[in-house]
């Protein structure tokens, strides 16, 4: 929970990701251009980067993970929450439940 990540965030139910795909791409995935004298504007310090540079990777990830895109979701499904934002969600992803982190488990293909 980085104040200098702007890009992800809560869904207002605290049960999903939401993700600006434009501005984490900038803040996250730019790192190896960084790195290799690139871009990657305001990202300086940003802790815990992916090694990813395209986001079709780090959705995939995401899949691999158990993550699911909310089918039909489009900007502002629940109040609080803004348009314009990618939606994942996974049953043992929850804010308020910490220790379902451990159901975490990465698939093999």
């Amino acid at each position: 929970n980085s104040p200098r990540v702007r890009s992800v965030r809560w869904d207002s139910q605290a049960r999903g990701l939401l993700i600006d795909r434009s501005l984490f791409e900038r803040e996250l995935l730019s790192q190896a251009d960084a790195h290799r004298g690139g871009g990657g504007e305001g990202t300086e310090g940003v802790p815990g980067s992916f090694q990813a540079t395209q986001f079709g990777s780090f959705v995939r990830q995401l899949n691999l993970y158990g993550f699911q895109k909310v089918p039909g979701w489009v900007g502002a499904a629940v109040p609080g929450d803004a348009g314009g934002w990618l939606h994942f969600r996974n049953p043992n992803f929850r804010r308020d439940c910490p220790d379902l982190l451990l159901r975490l488990q990465r698939r093999t293909r």
